[in-house]
């Protein structure tokens, strides 16, 4: 006796079920679609058996009609048409007629040979035609005309005949069709149960020791590490898993125990003094730089560094982090002047900022930066542009309002403009505000103007380009938030003659 084992893997247990489930739904609609068939052929057989002889009673239609012109007034087209269609006739007709019992079949041999009977007098008729034996070929017309009634006549029968026997076959089937069908169905849902029986204890065989490892997790989560081994007996994914599970909290409470004593050691190590020593060697440092800041133009950066420094010592790593952004971003703005620069300088000037905007707002604001890549190397920009819109943003935006809110830088190049947008969700501008600020100064107004703000950029990029009239543009609304568009035309050259 041959006995299958399958195997205790989910995987194969799944697959053996579902394979076992194909087989009999495929099984039960094949015979669905077995009967369809069945009762296709049925009604195709019948409707070539009345196409045939509706077309043999088409062209025996064809004859008698130029028959009678021919006979009428001796027309060639009418005699052509007729001798065309005669033989048409007698292609159609069957060369083998097989000796059968079958009373409809022996129906439809008798009607070949009526037609075979017919088209002879056809020719005879012809034959008397040409010989002008009026008479003669009047009688034999009426006899033909007795013998094409005739045959009409049977063909309507047989074709009667057929369709009753196969409607009778096409009941009959149809009662066992209906009885495939019941059947099917039955076995359709005799799978279905059996699928949904198998798919519970296979889910059992899971969420139970998946939630009593949740269990211990949550236990091992709340530093209990006494907890026992889980031990249960399942599927091999889930015995490997409960297996790493037991390790994983083995080797975590003695991790932890390694850590407590690496602690007592460290805390007996690091005295005191060494972090005086080293604060106060940080200390001189930052005196040091203090005393040649007259001389040194960067002792603010070499300060904030060792700012940095002293910050990773007191573990103070946030404010370290928020100094070293500072320190990058005065680096920016205290660079070489120049009205134009790389479009990848004042990007990373904005990140700096950025990185100083995601400390000092942590909660309430989110930041987002959608540029291309390729395009910071390949374009250059009015200096000092981004980082004052950015901050208008930030001071104008969110007045009393509470909740998280977002500014997106976004980059990219529509040949031949570069569009450089920030969109903030904030409280918008008035379109008061927003028509002043689009307002193009004088060149008088803007020396003597002292603004760094965003009103600033706005009037240097009417004079960088005062033949473009939408370099810039604001899109905003109560309520809707504010988008600032720079369009630089790249094939435009800038006017910096100011």
């Amino acid at each position: 006796m041959i006995r299958f084992r399958i195997s205790n893997s989910l995987r194969a247990k799944l697959l053996y079920y579902f394979l076992l489930s194909m087989v009999f739904t495929i099984l039960s609609f094949g015979m669905i679609f077995a009967a369809s068939l069945a009762v296709q052929d049925i009604a195709d057989q019948r409707f070539a058996d009345e196409q045939y002889l509706h077309e043999l009673q088409g062209l025996l239609d064809e004859i008698q009609e130029p028959l009678e012109t021919y006979l009428a007034i001796y027309s060639s087209s009418s005699l052509a048409t007729l001798l065309y269609t005669t033989e048409t006739l007698k292609d159609a007709l069957p060369q083998s007629r097989p000796v059968s019992r079958d009373e409809l079949e022996l129906l439809k041999k008798e009607i070949y040979f009526l037609i075979d009977s017919y088209l002879l007098q056809v020719n005879q008729i012809i034959e008397l035609k040409r010989g002008r034996k009026v008479q003669a070929y009047t009688d034999a017309f009426e006899e033909m005309s007795v013998l094409y009634n005739y045959i009409t006549a049977r063909i309507n029968e047989v074709s009667l005949k057929g369709f009753r026997r196969q409607l009778g076959e096409y009941r009959n089937f149809l009662d066992l069709f209906r009885t495939v069908q019941m059947y099917s169905l039955i076995l359709i849902l005799l799978i279905m149960a059996f699928a949904y029986s198998l798919l519970m204890k296979n889910i059992n065989t899971i969420s139970t020791p998946v939630l009593q490892l949740s269990i211990m997790a949550g236990k091992i989560s709340a530093g209990d590490f006494d907890v026992p081994d889980v031990n249960f007996h399942s599927v091999n994914e889930i015995n490997h898993v409960a297996a790493a599970f037991n390790e994983m909290k083995n080797s975590i409470s003695h991790y932890i125990d390694e850590l407590k004593k690496q602690k007592d050691i460290e805390q007996e190590i690091m005295t005191e003094r060494v972090r005086n020593l080293k604060m106060e060697q940080l200390l001189k440092r930052m005196e040091l730089y203090t005393m040649q800041a007259q001389m040194n133009p960067h002792f603010l950066f070499n300060t904030l560094n060792t700012g940095v420094q002293l910050a990773i010592v007191e573990e103070a790593e946030k404010t370290a982090d928020f100094m070293e952004n500072l320190a990058a971003l005065f680096r920016f703005n205290i660079r070489e002047k120049k009205f134009f620069v790389p479009l990848r300088h004042e990007y990373e000037g904005l990140k700096s900022y950025f990185n100083i905007l995601k400390i000092r707002f942590p909660n309430t604001l989110k930041l987002e930066l959608d540029v291309e890549e390729e395009l910071l190397d390949q374009f250059s920009c009015p200096a000092m542009m981004l980082q004052p819109i950015v901050e208008n943003s930030v001071l104008h935006a969110f007045k009393n309002r509470e909740g998280l809110g977002s500014i997106v830088l976004s980059i990219h190049y529509e040949l031949p403009v570069l569009k450089i947008s920030v969109k903030d969700d904030g409280i918008g501008i008035p379109e008061k505000t927003v028509q002043a600020l689009l307002t193009p100064h004088t060149h008088d107004y803007q020396l003597s103007s002292k603004v760094m703000g965003l009103e600033n950029v706005i009037q240097r990029c009417y004079f960088f380009y005062p033949d473009e009239k939408d370099v810039v543009q604001i899109i905003s609304g109560p309520e809707e938030g504010t988008e600032i568009i720079i369009n630089i035309n790249t094939e435009v050259e800038p006017c910096i003659e100011l």
